[in-house]
């Protein structure tokens, strides 16, 4: 069975471009737009991890979807990275995000920039969950 994928991001072009990609690499996906719907995803199926944007509903709607996520035992163990571009939102700019510095208060495995390389995306997707199968 695929392993499977929640995309969650507000951009409809990019949710479809990262399906598109990801199934192509034999990963089955899902698509949540917001952190709400998100959080409702998780809990009705498992996915094996979750792509999450920051800014959707609100500046932080990723950053509180991922404590949420961290703070619940039966979810914790799902592997999230983080895509987004608050690089180039003015007030979000100010946050140095990575792994390292943020774990505290961003509880999430990996912080990759919009737009992210595909193959860059498909290595840490690997060495989170493995490959597709």
């Amino acid at each position: 069975m695929a392993k499977e994928i929640l995309i969650v991001d507000d951009d409809p072009d990019f949710t479809e471009t990262m399906e598109i990609m990801l199934r192509a690499h034999g990963y089955s996906t899902r698509i949540a737009s917001s952190g709400k719907e998100a959080i409702g995803e998780v809990k009705r199926k498992h996915p094996d991890i979750i792509l999450l944007d920051i800014m959707m509903e609100t500046k932080g709607d990723g950053i509180w979807a991922s404590e949420k996520i961290k703070a619940d035992v039966s979810l914790k163990h799902i592997p999230i990275i983080m895509i987004t571009a608050v690089s180039k939102d003015a007030q979000m700019s100010r946050m140095d995000l990575g792994a390292e510095k943020n774990a505290e208060y961003v509880p999430v495995e990996v912080f990759m920039d919009k737009p992210v390389e595909s193959k860059e995306l498909l290595d840490e997707i690997k060495r989170l969950i493995g490959g597709p199968e």
